[in-house]
């Protein structure tokens, strides 16, 4: 009867992974975001997280977190009906941002918002970042920097020579920054933390079409 119960069981199993029915574990998932490009999205499409949490959509090839318009102002952000518990941090929504600015260039913004201070939420979930020895105090935040130039390799990232926050960066360049933050002052993130991936400067389509694969490669033209 035991082992009856037991091949039960292991049958059970290989059934639930088949049909992808393993649980994503929300540390996973966040470790995977913090890459800032491509992974997180192209493994939300077999993700299973906690009900009430992200609510995803499918764009193309892959599925992000659903947001009405990254484009306008309060089209951004999706709260979740329930927090995603990650190292003890709550999660409690997610916003994603584009937008294009003469003086600056392109600017794409994307990740979570969390309860919490920054230094706490940082000191929780720094062990789960991708490349965290890299990490670095940047006036209130906790950033990973690196810097392309347009014409590099579209996998190639610069460590060196970066101008440092509030720099802007310069033309013909991109800069890809992970980062943990205090909120703005706007809701739904004022009083908050945000976990942002982003890519500001001479952000092209061949590059939106590698590193953000949700949206369309010729949203800011």
């Amino acid at each position: 009867m035991f082992r009856t119960l037991l091949s039960g069981l292991c049958l059970l199993s290989v059934a639930s992974i088949a049909h992808g029915q393993q649980a994503t574990a929300p540390e996973q998932l966040l470790s995977e975001f913090s890459r800032c490009d491509a992974q997180f999205f192209q493994n939300l499409n077999t993700a299973r997280l906690p009900t009430g949490t992200l609510s995803l959509a499918r764009y193309g090839a892959v599925s992000a977190p659903k947001v009405m318009n990254p484009l306008q102002e309060g089209g951004r952000y999706q709260a979740f009906e329930q927090p995603l518990l990650v190292n003890g941090v709550r999660l409690v929504g997610y916003y994603n941002e584009a937008q294009s600015l003469k003086s600056v260039g392109n600017l794409l913004f994307w990740g979570f918002v969390a309860e919490g201070q920054p230094k706490d939420v940082a000191a929780a979930l720094k062990p789960l970042l991708v490349d965290n020895s890299r990490l670095k105090a940047d006036r209130s935040a906790m950033s990973r920097v690196e810097i392309r130039r347009v014409g590099d390799p579209i996998d190639q990232w610069r460590t060196e020579g970066l101008a440092g926050g509030g720099v802007a960066t310069p033309f013909g360049y991109v800069e890809r920054i992970l980062s943990i933050d205090i909120g703005t002052t706007n809701a739904p993130i004022a009083g908050r933390t945000t976990i942002f991936c982003s890519l500001q400067g001479t952000v092209t389509a061949p590059l939106l079409q590698v590193y953000r694969p949700d949206l369309n490669a010729h949203l800011l033209d």
